[in-house]
C-alpha cells in the first residue's frame, strides 16, 4: 500500500498543482485523516435518494475561514 508521502505528491502532479514545502508537510501529515473522512463518506446501505452527505474542508481547516 502506498504511503502518505507517495499518494499526496501523485495527486498533486494530476491535478498539476504546485505547493510549498511546507503545504506539501502538512497535506502528508493529514492525508491519513482526510482519507478516513472520506472512505466514511460511502454509506451504500442508505437509499440513493437520500441527501448527499456535505463535506466543507474549511471544518478541517479552521483557520482558512479567517483567510
Amino acid at each position: 500500500m502506498p504511503t502518505p508521502a507517495e499518494v499526496v505528491p501523485a495527486i498533486l502532479a494530476a491535478a498539476q498543482l504546485t505547493v510549498s514545502e511546507s503545504e506539501m508537510t502538512m497535506f502528508v501529515r493529514d492525508y491519513p485523516l482526510m482519507r478516513q473522512a472520506a472512505d466514511a463518506l460511502y454509506q451504500p446501505e442508505f437509499d440513493p435518494d437520500e441527501p448527499a452527505i456535505r463535506f466543507d474542508p474549511l471544518d478541517f481547516y479552521p483557520a482558512g475561514k479567517d483567510a
